[in-house]
């Protein structure tokens, strides 16, 4: 857990938020602390999996990384992902893209290292200098830019043919770099409250409360309602300004 690592305070805090919103149609006396602590896990999962973003700093490694490395990152409780290496694309330093990368999982926090490696036999590997790389971080671009360093590529001549035969090679960019929230508390407050209604929806849907009903008592009566579609609706709605402030402007060309 990322967002609530606290679980007593984050179960007293859900009660609270329950009884605040839907306190007269739930009641809690049949869930027990862990059961409610799950409906919270479950929520972070599933706004963590529709706003595509990871709630806390997670390392992002290629597939094929040594195990030796995985083993390690593992040792040290690192949160880690693994994902496909990067095609090499004829055009990646013609004209005006500079090396240009769109990492997969964004935002963007820092780039450990960018290598080429040409899938052959004796695996060669060449590692792009560091401070040659140019971010931009909220959309996942990443830049070439010579610097003074020098930098030199063990090329075969079979490898040079590749590269210079105008086609794209695939899985050949190895890219280590840091995605996620740096401190979601701290810079996307209303990600916790919007968690915590997704929790409290889970909890409506579990008890199969019918849209509306009445209660009788020594000859009094009281009506209540619940609108779960309704509370569904406004958490979609948020989502999609949490969205559009994580990620920025979304748009799309037909």
């Amino acid at each position: 857990m990322s967002l609530f690592p606290d679980k007593p305070a984050a179960v007293a805090e859900l009660k609270n938020e329950v009884a605040l919103g839907a306190g007269a149609h739930v009641d809690l006396s049949g869930f027990s602390d862990d059961a409610l602590y799950s409906k919270l896990i479950a929520a972070e999962a599933d706004a963590s999996h529709q706003l595509r973003v990871f709630f806390a700093p997670t390392l992002v490694i290629p597939e094929g990384a040594p195990q030796s490395e995985i083993d390690a990152l593992e040792a040290a409780g690192t949160r880690y992902v693994q994902e496909p290496a990067y095609d090499y694309d004829p055009e990646f330093f013609h004209g005006e893209r500079w090396g240009f990368i769109v990492v997969n999982h964004r935002p963007l926090i820092s780039v450990q290292s960018i290598r080429f490696a040409y899938p052959d036999p004796t695996q060669q590997v060449w590692e792009v200098p560091i401070s040659w790389a140019r971010t931009d971080r909220q959309y996942g671009h990443i830049r070439l830019v010579p610097a003074a360093q020098s930098f030199s590529a063990p090329l075969s001549a079979f490898v040079m043919q590749a590269l210079g035969g105008g086609r794209t090679i695939p899985f050949m960019i190895q890219v280590r770099y840091t995605s996620g929230l740096a401190n979601a508390a701290r810079d996307f407050p209303e990600l916790l409250d919007l968690v915590k209604k997704m929790a409290v929806l889970r909890i409506l849907q579990s008890a199969f409360l019918p849209q509306s009903g009445s209660i009788s008592a020594d000859g009094l009566s009281q009506s209540a309602s619940v609108d779960v579609e309704k509370w569904h609706d406004g958490i979609v709605d948020k989502l999609g300004d949490l969205r559009d402030a994580i990620h920025g402007i979304r748009m799309m060309v037909v």
